[in-house]
């Protein structure tokens, strides 16, 4: 009989995943770049202007 779960695999996908892997990274690490260069020139503009901070 054959069981639910495949014996064939093949490296193609794990490649894939990979490189998936590596793509959202790379886009997480400019967001938070771009996220912190918007911060530091908000500071020193003077200051960041919200009306959660009392």
């Amino acid at each position: 009989m054959m069981s639910g779960a495949s014996t064939n695999t093949t490296p193609k996908r794990h490649f894939i995943r990979k490189m998936e892997r590596r793509l959202v990274g790379v886009a997480m690490m400019v967001i938070a770049y771009l996220i912190e260069k918007a911060m530091l020139r908000s500071i020193k503009r003077g200051g960041i202007k919200s009306s959660a901070l009392p």
